[in-house]
């Protein structure tokens, strides 16, 4: 845990703990010399989910985090129940491996430190946003996060409501636009050397009243309008904030 908050217990991705090793078919230990292909001695869920980052989340098989490991591909299915499981325990692992803003930040540091980490772990695990995204449920390490930032914001003023849809719309437009930034990389077509972001750029290279912010060099690069994206809702956020602030000040100088 490396968000200076406390642990999390025993719901990290890790949480189902390993097994004692087996005997081999050969009647070998597993995984030790001469035997044939299963658990090693130190293999556990989260040993399989560190394999799986390593492989890289965008395009990990299961017959590739096996190999990796060094033992047959149904061995992993003692730790995991299928390729969305252990996704998602990747994807615990890596939150867990992140460090997060503390949530007694005011509310608007916390969220903006909350982008930055966010974004931050997907530069680190390619796939992570797609993963995040795309595969069913939610792991624990997330559920834990978003309780835990919305209670801050709920402190600072915000309904229930308004906190998880402010944590959620956070860390979505965070994931869509890496994912989107990533994208302008790509090649139109295979070997054509001409770059999606070209192909944008071209679009709005006609004159019109707003050329000046469609041909802009950060506007293609970097986070794109990422951040003037968090900034106009962070804006509305503080006026619904300071709209209920002077509400309740005036209810209180009323009734004095």
């Amino acid at each position: 845990m490396t968000d200076g908050t406390a642990g999390t217990g025993a719901s990290g991705p890790d949480a189902a703990g390993s097994r004692r090793p087996g005997k081999s078919r050969a009647g070998g230990r597993a995984g030790s010399p001469g035997g044939a292909p299963g658990r090693p001695r130190s293999l556990t869920a989260r040993a399989v989910a560190e394999a799986a980052l390593a492989e890289g989340l965008a395009d990990f098989s299961m017959p590739g985090v096996a190999a990796r490991l060094g033992v047959s591909h149904s061995t992993l299915y003692r730790y995991v129940q299928d390729r969305d499981d252990l996704v998602r325990t990747a994807i615990g692992l890596a939150v867990e491996g992140t460090h997060w803003p503390e949530a007694g930040l005011p509310w608007r540091d916390l969220l903006v430190e909350l982008a930055d980490r966010i974004w931050e772990l997907c530069d680190a695990h390619p796939g992570f946003a797609q993963a995040v995204l795309t595969t069913p449920g939610t792991p624990p390490a997330i559920v834990e996060r978003l309780i835990r930032y919305a209670r801050s914001l709920v402190a600072a003023g915000l309904t229930d409501r308004e906190a998880v849809v402010s944590v959620d719309f956070v860390a979505e437009l965070v994931l869509s636009t890496w994912i989107a930034m990533r994208h302008l990389d790509r090649e139109t077509t295979a070997g054509s050397g001409r770059t999606v972001r070209e192909e944008y750029r071209d679009t709005w290279s006609a004159p019109t009243p707003f050329s000046a912010e469609f041909t802009a060099e950060a506007t293609w690069h970097g986070r794109g309008w990422f951040a003037d994206k968090l900034d106009i809702y962070l804006d509305g956020l503080a006026l619904r904030i300071g709209t209920r602030s002077a509400a309740a000040d005036g209810r209180d100088a009323g009734s004095g």
